[in-house]
């Protein structure tokens, strides 16, 4: 066999091959051998008929079929091996010619070479807290821990707490207990609607699919929302409420800066990746992209729904959730390449001992330190891997660097 690279570029390269006559038909008495095993060709036992009787019984054009077929596969085995190229998805083959000689051209994506430069350290941008959200969320927070759900003697208005029984008339034998604030909880058809101005003690039923459900008021409480002012502050320990959001921009302050610490070995892999100037193989992305897609369609199908009325609704359509999902798989492959080339560079490692003790950790953790569970070598190559990562991350924790800009404090 013989090639021509046609074509190459970061994650594509496209080849010729051409394969003799001669070749052609040496490689179908192989595909005769093959096809001769599972046929009987009369007067002689399966697979002993010679190949100038058989040939003809079994027909010229099933032999040659079958003779290139593997030349294919093997012109690109071949190719492989001597260009060390590892194909991320199936290649695209075309025969272009098939009479004296057969020449046929292949299409192969890869991953692309990385190079990235782990002496220097890895700035990662400083993330300002907002920390007005935090406040706000912990002050509503305060305000319903102090507000105060009082019962009263009056007709039901919106926004009320109701405790009642309910039961379907004729199928229930037990009426069920539940309490629902007016206006907020969703419960059973015009529910709302039926319950607003009744009192303590009033029953009455709702149609509900052809059915009438019986319901009885227990008890209505109202609720006395406190106010976000001092004297909230003052409940919650502090002097003022001044001091009460001085308080919470603190916490939430140092509580980013926890996070940001914790995840900043992630962050600078991010940062590297980011800046990662590649080509990535573009079939590899659409298969990604279409998992994901079917993905999504059996999930929305499991509810009873179709992924086109949920993109609607969400006033989106099918070719930009494909874009949105493009955006997320191109980022994650950069990022598997960066995370490989941490772990090629940083020269970490996994020893046996690291493995079988993280194994028993997972044993443990799923209640199954006492069964027999082997340690075979899918699992050995999954915890390997989890622990490289693991310290590729730690290494680039090292490795990082927060950097604030100007005016940031």
């Amino acid at each position: 066999m013989e090639y021509k690279i046609k074509e190459r570029t970061g994650s594509k390269i496209i080849f010729t091959t051409k394969n003799t006559r001669e070749e052609i038909e040496n490689e179908k008495r192989e595909a005769y051998k093959k096809i001769a095993q599972k046929v009987t060709v009369p007067g002689f036992r399966k697979g002993k008929a010679p190949y100038e009787m058989g040939v003809p019984f079994i027909g010229e054009g099933r032999v040659l079929e079958e003779a290139v077929d593997i030349l294919l596969e093997k012109n690109l085995v071949d190719f492989l091996e001597k260009e060390k190229i590892n194909p991320v998805v199936q290649p695209d083959v075309k025969i272009d010619k098939l009479e004296e000689e057969l020449i046929c051209t292949y299409t192969v994506e890869f991953l692309p070479k990385v190079n990235i430069d782990l002496s220097e350290k890895v700035e990662i941008p400083y993330e300002k807290p907002d920390t007005e959200k935090d406040v706000e969320a912990k002050l509503n927070e305060l305000q319903d821990s102090f507000t105060e759900i009082v019962p009263v003697e009056r007709t039901i208005q919106n926004g009320d707490m109701v405790s009642l029984t309910w039961q379907v008339e004729g199928r229930d034998k037990e009426p069920k207990n539940d309490t629902l604030e007016i206006g907020k909880d969703k419960f059973i058809g015009n529910f709302d609607e039926n319950i607003i101005g009744k009192k303590k003690g009033d029953r009455f039923a709702i149609d509900f699919k052809d059915e009438k459900i019986a319901i009885n008021v227990l008890q209505v409480k109202e609720k006395h929302v406190a106010s976000i002012d001092d004297n909230l502050a003052k409940q919650a320990g502090y002097e003022n409420l001044e001091q009460l959001k001085n308080k919470i921009k603190e916490e939430a302050e140092e509580n980013s800066r926890l996070q940001t610490e914790e995840e900043r070995g992630l962050k600078a892999l991010n940062v590297l990746a980011n800046k990662l100037d590649v080509e990535i193989p573009g079939k590899l992305v659409e298969k990604e992209i279409n998992e994901r897609i079917q993905s999504a369609q059996d999930e929305y199908l499991k509810i009873g729904k179709k992924i086109e009325d949920a993109l609607k609704e969400e006033n989106k359509t099918m070719d930009s959730l494909k874009e949105e999902v493009k955006k997320v798989v191109v980022e994650n492959i950069k990022n598997e390449l960066v995370m490989n080339e941490v772990i090629k560079k940083s020269n970490v490692a996994v020893d046996d001992n690291e493995i079988e003790e993280e194994f028993n950790k997972l044993l443990e953790a799923n209640g199954m330190a006492d069964k027999k569970v082997p340690l075979n070598d899918n699992i050995r190559m999954a915890i390997k891997d989890n622990i490289l990562r693991k310290k590729a991350i730690l290494f680039m924790k090292e490795n990082a660097i927060i950097k604030k800009r100007e005016g940031d404090e």
